[in-house]
């Protein structure tokens, strides 16, 4: 059974710079830290970091993504589908209006 996670793209206007990741608290705290103007443009779901990497590609119109030679595709495993869901929960609670 496939498990997805969810996935956000950040711009950070000042520098033009795109960063794509999994939502986590400790991606959301690093992001207000390091980027604290950054803008949501994207998410989506994906059932893989092969398949996040493609569907960021398609999203910013670039070629085909390819992954470095070696590389193993990571399937997302139920336990970590849960972790984001709890984290999505209180995120939620947090930035809500």
């Amino acid at each position: 059974m496939a498990h997805t996670l969810l996935f956000e793209i950040w711009e950070e206007p000042a520098s033009n710079s795109f960063e794509m990741s999994p939502v986590t608290e400790a991606g959301d705290q690093m992001r207000s830290t390091i980027a604290p103007t950054s803008v949501l443009r994207h998410s989506f779901r994906a059932k893989s970091d092969f398949e996040a990497h493609q569907m960021n590609h398609d999203w910013q119109g670039w070629a085909s993504w390819k992954p470095e030679p070696g590389w193993t595709e990571h399937l997302f495993t139920a336990e970590e589908a849960a972790v984001q869901e709890q984290y999505l929960a209180v995120r939620r609670v947090r930035y809500s209006p």
